[in-house]
């Protein structure tokens, strides 16, 4: 005969709530091995502990029962560790995201001494432009800004335009995580080339440009946001903005961390005063 625990021993066997243990069954990650059908009693099996404590230790690194429920299903155990090991550089990530988030605001509270940004102004001449827009929240900014300047490229290649290494990125709306743009990624070119499906072709006339240069250090989150408001707070004491703020990336990803990357724009117009 099977041996069964109640779900009051089950719990307290495993650490797991009572109430944790219905969602569970619910939800369908640990199921009881027998429900009496006249009671409705939950009895499960002691095979069953071992699955319920992974998945109460993973429950405390705040994995969510999904991505729990896909780890617990993978048979191999080299599979589950390197799923899991994922996984976790991915929270590191973010968790480091976050405190520089954190440290952001300190700045701006305390008034801290920020990275200095050389301020600059230049004439932008007008380009023709290949471009895609998306909306997309900050967790998909990366992929989604390499992705599409990856299609523009080839859609221009296979047209036969010239095209050098710059590109940019327009920020028509915020992207944050509660905030998806839209953000335009941009291939400036010389030549005849057609649109198709989501690249369109379009002029931006030429333009007066603030901009303070960044290596690629300084290109992260959210370093990248001081050099963001130098350009910002210098354009309000100048002028006022004619559009809205970009990237603009000039050469290929340096290896040296310290080496220029990209510009950090507003174009504006000064003031009458």
């Amino acid at each position: 005969m099977t041996e069964h625990l109640t779900i009051g021993a089950f719990a307290r066997r495993t650490g797991l709530s009572l109430k944790a243990l219905r969602r569970y069954d619910e939800s369908g990650l640990l199921v009881p091995d027998a429900v009496d059908e006249r009671t409705g009693y939950r009895y499960y099996s002691p095979a069953q502990v071992n699955r319920a404590r992974q998945i109460s230790l993973l429950r405390r690194v705040e994995m969510p029962l999904a991505q729990i429920a896909d780890l617990l299903a993978t048979s191999d155990p080299v599979a589950a560790s390197e799923t899991l090991l994922g996984w976790w550089a991915e929270q590191e990530r973010l968790l480091t995201h976050r405190r520089g988030t954190v440290d952001y605001l300190l700045d701006q509270w305390r008034r801290a001494p920020e990275e200095p940004f050389q301020v600059e102004v230049r004439s932008a001449p007008e380009r023709t432009l290949a471009t895609i827009t998306s909306r997309v929240l900050q967790a998909d900014l990366v992929a989604t800004l390499v992705e599409n300047v990856h299609r523009l490229r080839e859609h221009l290649t296979a047209s036969e335009a010239v095209v050098t290494e710059e590109w940019w990125a327009i920020y028509h709306g915020v992207v944050s995580p509660d905030s998806d743009g839209p953000l335009e990624v941009c291939v400036p070119f010389e030549g005849l080339v057609p649109p198709v499906g989501r690249i369109a072709i379009r002029i931006e006339e030429g333009r007066t440009e603030a901009y303070a240069p960044i290596s690629a250090a300084q290109c992260s989150y959210p370093r990248i946001l001081h050099a963001y408001d130098a350009v910002t707070d210098w354009v309000r004491r100048h002028g006022e903005p004619t559009g809205p703020p970009r990237e603009v990336y000039r050469v290929p990803w340096p290896e040296d961390p310290t080496a220029y990357v990209a510009d950090i724009a507003l174009p504006y117009r000064e003031a009458p005063w």
